[in-house]
């Protein structure tokens, strides 16, 4: 039975095909050359078409994308030999199993309500809570939420929600009758430090799920 296909998932097929074949035309490139990304644009293409189909459980994306770059990690070792394609594996059996463990437990957290929503709004969402925390940060003191909604012409509701998002982030902070920023321990550094202090509980999640039954 034929898959029923959205349109958008058919003109990506469409195009990816295009951009190989242009690739092939314009470059010399061989589809053998080209084998590791048209496996994993092939596995993607798949996973979005069979999710569309049968709704798939959370974390079969992750799962889809590790065995692709576990093909692509297999074909590289065994082609050039080269550690490189030794790492590409290694990243896929971690994608698998994060997968695997969050189709079998669910997600480790759920979304904040803030950025739950339609693809289509993704944008006016993160536009939303940079305006609103440029703000906040400039702010002298503490500021409500109907004050900020004046200060960035958005209506009261999104600006609360991004509060609220801030504030479960850990980067804005209940005072008096309004909010304020957390102030940022390591300056213009703090990102990084973030990123730095993020990334080994990431990695190290899907094995802790394992060990602790989800938890």
């Amino acid at each position: 039975m034929a898959l029923p296909l959205e349109d958008d998932t058919l003109r990506t097929a469409v195009g990816a095909a295009g951009v190989f074949t242009a690739l092939v035309v314009a470059t010399g490139s061989t589809l053998r050359s080209l084998a590791p990304v048209v496996i994993l644009s092939a596995g993607m293409l798949a996973y979005s078409a069979a999710d569309e189909a049968y709704d798939l459980p959370d974390g079969a994306d992750g799962i889809a994308y590790g065995v692709g770059l576990v093909a692509v990690g297999a074909l590289l070792t065994l082609r050039y030999a080269t550690r490189f394609g030794g790492v590409v594996l290694l990243a896929g059996v971690w994608f698998v199993l994060d997968g695997a463990t969050t189709v079998r437990y669910g997600r480790a957290r759920t979304p904040h309500r803030f950025v739950v929503g339609p693809d289509a709004e993704a944008t006016l969402r993160m536009q939303v809570l940079h305006t609103v925390s440029r703000r906040l940060r400039e702010a002298d003191g503490t500021r409500t939420p109907e004050d900020l909604a004046d200060a960035c012409d958005l209506t009261e509701s999104r600006v609360a929600s991004a509060l609220d998002y801030l504030e479960h982030r850990g980067r804005a902070e209940r005072a008096e009758a309004g909010y304020r920023a957390v102030p940022e321990r390591w300056g213009r550094a703090t990102p990084v430090a973030r990123f730095a202090s993020w990334l080994p509980r990431r990695l190290l999640r899907p094995f802790v799920r394992l060990l602790t039954g989800g938890g």
